[in-house]
């Protein structure tokens, strides 16, 4: 069977089992992501926003630069049948307002101190529920993505993968907005 959703493509990367899906560098080291790992990784961060509340059709943003931690969030909110809402690292924290507000996002993940600030400007101007943050800041702000660890199963949870199988093709992905270089962002519904 061919891959029809964005889960159907996860579920094949978990099933090919490899040792290097990402590679990442961590102190001058390249370190593997195993299938096991992401599979470990993306699930205990799902679960982690379910108990957020994030349900089937609630819109989760990413504020990040290409990493591994970008796929798992994006990967996590689409198992759970959520809307990844995905923010260019250069806009503004204007810009980034706005787009939040009119996306309607509940959960935020973003990856730096520097992206953190951003946000910590227009706080007040936008309605997230939860900031989590990928790289290991302490900031009284964010959750670190690193404790939604602890959400994680030790194995393959079969249930888990049901709920997820029963994405449609149908089912809003995502939600890219524009750059509003030449008026106010629009977003794209994929």
């Amino acid at each position: 069977m061919s891959a029809q959703t964005i889960n159907d493509v996860f579920f094949t990367i978990v099933d090919r089992q490899h040792d290097r899906v990402f590679m990442q560098k961590k102190a001058g080291t390249w370190v593997p992501s195993t299938s096991r790992d992401v599979y470990r990784d993306t699930v205990g961060v799902a679960r982690a926003l379910q108990s957020y509340g994030v349900a089937k059709g609630d819109r989760v943003s990413i504020l990040s630069e290409n990493r591994p931690e970008w796929a798992i969030a994006d990967f996590a909110t689409m198992l759970i049948g959520g809307i990844v809402v995905p923010i260019y690292p250069t806009l503004t924290a204007e810009q980034i307002a706005w787009l939040l507000r009119d996306a309607g996002v509940k959960v935020l993940f973003l990856s730096s101190a520097e992206q953190l600030r951003k946000i910590q400007a227009i706080r007040d101007l936008v309605s997230v529920e939860k900031i989590v943050i990928m790289d290991d800041n302490a900031s009284p702000d964010a959750i670190p993505m690193s404790s939604l660890r602890g959400f994680a199963p030790a194995g393959r949870d079969n249930e888990f993968d049901r709920a997820a199988k029963s994405v449609r093709p149908e089912d809003l992905a995502t939600i890219i907005y524009t750059s509003g270089t030449t008026g106010q962002q629009k977003g794209a519904m994929l």
